[in-house]
């Protein structure tokens, strides 16, 4: 439990099973990076796509082709106003816009902040099995120290639902009312099919846990403040970087052992005595927080955390210990008003309880290992009136903004091929009390472009390529002498987009026959991920010019033909490109006719097979 050098990146644990392939997926989280969210596909698709050390090939035809290809198949959840922007736009970010949903919790003094993930595979003989991560990371590159569990399990036919996954699905289910703007018909049905398998799972926990005791926990979704820690143990181990004097003094007013793992300036805010009733106060040693740094952040990434992260409860009552792992912090906000997903494991105190997680072992490096003790007399922070009001102004700001129904319209504008972009409001917006700035620009433009907020605001002459749903927003904000500002972004309802803007971004990325040439072969390969870690077909991907596209001819039908003859379904991937290029103007630059003479042919064939 807790081995620090048993590490795993999110894309390994995303990875379907050997020989299954992902047939749709629901993740949750509370802040979320939007060049994070474009290697989610990723993991569905190109497993050998990766260097040696871990780090992705940035290849932007995998992860073009991942995002066409499993665009569909995945949907994402996060806290409205908590969507982190890139340094510099993508285009694929355009793929991204069905994929994700602003969540806005029926609290208004609640955060929707689950890290989890539900995926469901399918094996060669059809059989179903899900798997699923509940995590305390959120979709981010914040390089902190965190936890994650992974339950795999088999669907299984019955009839009758398992007990024990009901607060799961249960939680499934209540996403999609949750979202900001209406999600689609076809993915509300994805889910809710989800939701009626997910209760006949029989998943396999980990070892040494007991079957019949473990579950699921939620909040913030009933109006009802769950009370997962029951009758107070003897002992407890908390986890947390935020912490609240009441919810400590639930455990140390009962005369349970308490110990404590948090940060240093959360330490600071609590009053002293509540510190001096705990048993122990530690934190993460500094050698310890550098570790944790994997360097994964591209450059300019802002807001980016590390140090503790993780979230994690441990309470020993007789022989035995509940291990409660998730998004829950120590605090009352979590368990009173937030949204949130965790799970209890119950196994025996021995292997399991809080000893078993603070005392060091020989030999072999440990969680004990990783900490030093918080000593009181170092405090050094103070709460800050004037901050803490800025923080509540900035959030009563960015929900006010969602609450309105801030929505797109794009409308011709008066040259061929470029449109205006209007931001609106569905309600009156109505912002809180206090000094206030908010400005607003679309993702695909620069800060110059941003705009005060108004009735509304319209952004004009944006060419497809400038077309989005996601739109940023700028709250600028001072309560007190505390000055600060914030910017995200919301992905809005739009109307008046044309059809084809996922065609243009296509054909703005594949602007010439070479890129077109090595996007076939890529298409070829990639349902063989041995055949697309080929030396030579790797050589041939990254080769580049006109003579090298006319050379490469024999391989390329060499390649289509062993597509025919294996797996005449890879060939559709293809069929769908071209279909797809084909809507876009200059398509005929790049669908030449030695490659409709290779082509035609095969395909034909291949729908004969078919």
């Amino acid at each position: 439990m807790l081995k620090p050098d048993e590490r795993a990146h999110l894309m390994n644990l995303l990875r379907p099973p050997g020989g299954c392939r992902l047939d749709c997926a629901v993740g949750t989280t509370f802040s979320l990076d939007l060049l994070s969210a474009l290697t989610i596909p990723l993991s569905f698709a190109y497993f050998d796509w990766e260097k040696p050390d871990g780090t992705l090939e940035k290849d932007p035809l995998a992860w073009l082709e991942a995002l066409r290809r499993y665009g569909d198949h995945f949907t994402i959840f996060c806290q409205s106003g908590q969507i982190r922007l890139p340094e510099n736009y993508q285009p694929l970010i355009t793929f991204l816009e069905p994929c994700i949903y602003d969540v806005l919790p029926r609290d208004p003094q609640g955060v929707f902040h689950p890290k989890f993930w539900a995926l469901r595979f399918v094996s060669p003989d059809k059989s179903v099995s899900y798997r699923v991560l509940c995590l305390s990371r959120n979709l981010t590159f914040d390089r902190c120290w965190d936890t994650a569990l992974v339950l795999d399990g088999e669907l299984l036919d019955r009839q009758n639902a398992i007990a024990t996954n009901h607060q799961l699905a249960d939680f499934v289910e209540a996403l999609p009312p949750l979202a900001v703007k209406p999600v689609s018909r076809e993915r509300r049905e994805t889910i809710a099919n989800m939701v009626y398998e997910l209760r006949r799972v029989r998943f396999s926990w980990p070892d040494g846990f007991d079957p019949a005791k473990c579950c699921f926990w939620t909040s913030g979704l009933d109006g009802k403040s769950p009370s997962p820690f029951g009758l107070p143990g003897r002992k407890a181990l908390i986890v947390s970087p935020f912490l609240s004097d009441g919810l400590i003094k639930g455990f140390t007013d009962e005369g349970v052992e308490t110990h404590i793992v948090s940060r240093p300036e959360s330490f600071d805010v609590l009053p002293p005595q509540t510190l001096k009733d705990c048993k122990s106060l530690h934190v993460l040693a500094p050698e310890a927080i550098d570790e944790s740094d994997e360097n994964d952040s591209p450059p300019g990434s802002e807001e980016t955390l590390d140090g503790l992260h993780a979230k994690m409860f441990v309470i020993d009552r007789g022989w035995h210990s509940s291990v409660f792992t998730g998004s829950f912090n120590a605090t009352n906000h979590a368990f009173q008003h937030n949204v949130e997903f965790m799970v209890e494991l119950v196994g025996k105190r021995s292997a399991f309880g809080v000893d078993k997680f603070l005392t060091p072992a020989k030999g072999e490096t440990t969680f004990a290992d990783l900490l030093q003790p918080y000593d009181i007399r170092d405090r050094v922070a103070q709460i800050d009136a004037d901050a803490k009001q800025l923080d509540k102004l900035i959030h009563d700001a960015k929900r006010a903004l969602v609450e309105a129904g801030p929505k797109l319209e794009v409308t011709p504008a008066g040259a061929p091929d470029l449109f205006d972009l209007t931001l609106g409001w569905q309600k009156l917006l109505i912002l809180p009390a206090g000094s206030l700035e908010l400005r607003a620009w679309p993702v695909t433009q620069n800060r110059g472009t941003a705009r005060p907020l108004a009735k509304s605001v319209t952004f004009a002459d944006l060419s497809y390529m400038g077309l989005t749903t996601f739109v940023v927003f700028l709250v600028s904000a001072q309560a007190g002498r505390a000055k600060g500002e914030t910017t995200f972004a919301l992905n809005l309802p739009i109307t008046g987009a044309p059809d084809d803007r996922q065609e243009r971004v296509l054909r703005s990325l594949i602007d010439n026959r070479d890129h077109l040439l090595r996007y076939i072969l890529f298409l070829l390969a990639s349902g063989n991920e041995s055949s697309a870690s080929d030396r030579d077909l790797r050589s041939l991907l990254t080769s580049a010019g006109d003579a090298k596209v006319k050379a490469s001819t024999p391989f390329l039908l060499e390649t289509m033909l062993r597509a025919l003859h294996r797996e005449p379904a890879q060939l559709e991937r293809v069929a769908s490109l071209l279909d797809s290029l084909g809507k876009a103007p200059g398509s005929s630059e790049l669908l030449s006719e030695d490659f409709q003479e290779l082509w035609a042919p095969i395909w034909q064939a291949a729908q004969r097979t078919g």
